[in-house]
Parts: structure tokens; C-alpha cells; sequence
């Protein structure tokens, strides 16, 4: 299936801000869901009621931003909670803000949270015409035994119909795929990598299940850990996920990401170049330069700050020059870019414990040195948490 190239909401070339230099990215939290999932730990709300007014107060917090200095936007992300619950007209009201304080660049990647059961020919068309050029499928697995232990709402079925409803509309599509799952026997894997291959969407991210997250299926780990493969089991199902995308043609870019040729996620690469982006919702994280900031995350607090006109930081620092060096590191270590020797080396005088663990690493294969830079394999992302550990 055909994927349409990066296009902003509207043109934008007349306008001198709209160029990319000094440009930002913006991720907004639409926290509604339907239901919430048994894997789930963000910032969610499961009262629809809420919605027109949180809404409302996102407009709000946008219009604050803007009025600091509306810079232009390089990437636009729509996350949540499911943003793909959102009607149309509140969408297309937050979308008109947006444009109004916050101009696109040209080409500008504007990406949408979708799950599968939301998705209908006639929503993709209209979120085209809004300006949205990518939509991030919140899949998990092609497994309907498996999707019904996850607690979703769609069934294989719907997934891949969603998957090939956004792709006929023109719009660029990633897939969310959850590996060490529980109940998922190696069948259910295969058919899901069989299926994913079928659809060939321009960009996977493939996620392990985090067992030390407070959610649902931790819980359960606790009265049926026999439903759960061991952590040898999880990282082999990673592997050979890697191994079955590599071989197709996309590029393991990045620890849970590969991408087609000219298809990575350019927000989510901000992130880990340390680009500036900035946030509104919920909960809502962002950091420019030195600056790291995170947004209330309850709901009620969040809104009443909001309302009352006032900023609804939970917290702001700035970073200290050595924060920044092994931010840069650890960041840069998640890509398969990796880092040069010489950030390296100045990360492991500031932490020597960092220094004598990457140097584990190198000797056991986990990370290799190629062209003065330091960059580890699949194993060793694997296990990067022990190394990054080490940094602070």
C-alpha cells in the first residue's frame, strides 16, 4: 500500500516563521479512553464527560504558550489516551488554535494516537483534511486471544482493516506492537510478524511489557506467573522481531523503533537528539535546551490550575552541565547512530561506574566501536538499563 509524503494542515511557505530554523516540536495529551487497557499506566481518564472541558483548557494552555513566542512547529504529535475518540469539531478547534499561535513549517510531521476500533474511512478523510499526515496504530498484536488478555477493544480483524482504511486515505501509519505478553504462545507471534509484513506499514514500534509498572497484567503476574514467558523467553521474541523487520527492509533506528527508508518518527527523534519540544495536557513532558518540565497529572488539579489562568507545571528544573553530558549519552545510545568516542569518553571521567560497564559491554558484543563511535547491538538494548543505571 501507498503512503502519502509529509504535508502541512495548510501552506505556510509565505510566512518567514514557518522556515525550519528555530523551529519545535509540540506534543499534546488527549487523555480520554474508552476503556482503560490491562498494560496501561499513563495519565489517562476514562470520564467522557470531561472531555469539551479539558479540551477547552488544552486551548487555553496553547494560547498561554503561544503568547510566550509562537515559534514554528517541525512536528506536530496528538497522544493520549486516544485522541482518535475525539468528534470532529473539537478537533478541528484544537487544530485551528493550534495554527493560530503555533504555524506549521512547511512539511511539517503531524501525527494522531489512533486505536483500531476508531478508525472508519470516513475519520481517516476528515483527519487528512485537518492537516494529520501520520497516525500511530495502537495495535499491540494481530491475536485475538491475545488482545482479549490486554483487556483491547478491537479484534484482529479490525486492526488490520484500520491499517489498510488510514493507508487507501493517503496517510502515513506506524504500528505499536507489545511483545512478552501473556497467554501469547509462538503461533500467535508468528501470525502477528505475518500479518505486520503483510501490511507494511512505513514504521513499527515494538515494545516489551514493562513487569514493573503498576497495571493490570503485573498484578496478575503475581497469581499466574505461569501465564508470563521469562525475561530469556520476552528478549527472544524481541530478537527474532528484529531479525523478521531487518530482513523486509526497515532499519532498527532505534531501541523499540524501525522505519522504512525516509519513514522515522521525526517527533520522537527530537526527543532523543535532545530538539526542543514542547508540551500541553495532562501530564504533558517537554524540555528545550536546559530546561525539563513536566505538567500536573491529575486530572481535576490540572484543569482548576488551568482554569484559574495560571501555568500547570508540576515541576520545572534546569539541567547542571554534567546532567546534560550524560543526557546526551544516554540519548544517544538508545539510536543506532550511537555516540562519538569522545562524548564517551568525557561521560565515563564524570561517572566512572558508566565507563567500566560500556567498556562489559564492548568485550561481551553488546556494543561495538565502528567509525569513533560507540553504538550497541540489539542484545545490548536489551539490557541498556543496567549501563544507563550506571550514569547516574
Amino acid at each position: 500500500m501507498g503512503e502519502a509524503r509529509d504535508s502541512g494542515r495548510r501552506s505556510t511557505s509565505h510566512d518567514p516563521r514557518t522556515t525550519a530554523r528555530g523551529a519545535v516540536g509540540l506534543y499534546v495529551h488527549l487523555p480520554f479512553c474508552a476503556s482503560r487497557c490491562a498494560y496501561c499506566t499513563f495519565a489517562t481518564s476514562t470520564e467522557l464527560g470531561l472531555l469539551e472541558r479539558t479540551l477547552a483548557a488544552v486551548r487555553q494552555e496553547i494560547a498561554g504558550l503561544g503568547q510566550r513566542g509562537g515559534r514554528p512547529l517541525a512536528t506536530l504529535y496528538l497522544g493520549g489516551g486516544t485522541p482518535s475518540l475525539v468528534p470532529a469539531s473539537e478537533l478541528e478547534r484544537l487544530l485551528a488554535d493550534l495554527d493560530r499561535h503555533f504555524p506549521l513549517c512547511e512539511g511539517a510531521e503531524v501525527t494522531l494516537e489512533a486505536n483500531p476500533d476508531d478508525v472508519t474511512a470516513e475519520k481517516a478523510a476528515l483527519w487528512s483534511r485537518l492537516g494529520i499526515n501520520r497516525v500511530s496504530v495502537g495495535v499491540q498484536a494481530f491475536s485475538d486471544r491475545v488482545l482479549a488478555m490486554l483487556n483491547r477493544r478491537h479484534d484482529a480483524a479490525q486492526a488490520s482493516a484500520a491499517v489498510k482504511t488510514l493507508q487507501r486515505t493517503g496517510l502515513a501509519v506506524s504500528v505499536d506492537l507489545m511483545l512478552g505478553l501473556p497467554g501469547a504462545a509462538d503461533e500467535d507471534l508468528r501470525a502477528t510478524l505475518a500479518e505486520l509484513l503483510h501490511l507494511r506499514p512505513g514504521h513499527v514500534s515494538v515494545y516489551l511489557l514493562e513487569m514493573d509498572k503498576p497495571h493490570a497484567l503485573a498484578r496478575l503476574a503475581e497469581r499466574r506467573p505461569d501465564l508470563f514467558p521469562d525475561a530469556d523467553a520476552a528478549a527472544a521474541q524481541y530478537l527474532a522481531v528484529g531479525r523478521e523487520l531487518v530482513a523486509a527492509g526497515y532499519r532498527h533506528y532505534e531501541i523499540s523503533n524501525f522505519a522504512l527508508p525516509g519513514r522515522r518518527a521525526r517527533h520522537n527523534v527530537r526527543y532523543w537528539r535532545r530538539r526542543p519540544v514542547l508540551a500541553a495536557g495532562l501530564a504533558a513532558h517537554g524540555h528545550s535546551g536546559r530546561r525539563r518540565w513536566a505538567n500536573l497529572d491529575v486530572l481535576s488539579a490540572y484543569l482548576e490550575t488551568v482554569e484559574a489562568g495560571r501555568a500547570p507545571r508540576a515541576w520545572t528544573r534546569r539541567l547542571a552541565d554534567d546532567e546534560v553530558a550524560k543526557e546526551r549519552v544516554m540519548l544517544g545510545l538508545r539510536l543506532a547512530d550511537g555516540v562519538g568516542e569522545g562524548e564517551m569518553a568525557r561521560c565515563s571521567e564524570l561517572a566512572p561506574a558508566f565507563g567500566e560497564r560500556i567498556e562489559d559491554f564492548l568485550a561481551l558484543g553488546l556494543a561495538r566501536r565502528v567509525d569513533g563511535r560507540v553504538r550497541l547491538a540489539p542484545r545490548g538494548w536489551l539490557v541498556s538499563n543496567e549501563l544507563f543505571a550506571a550514569l547516574w
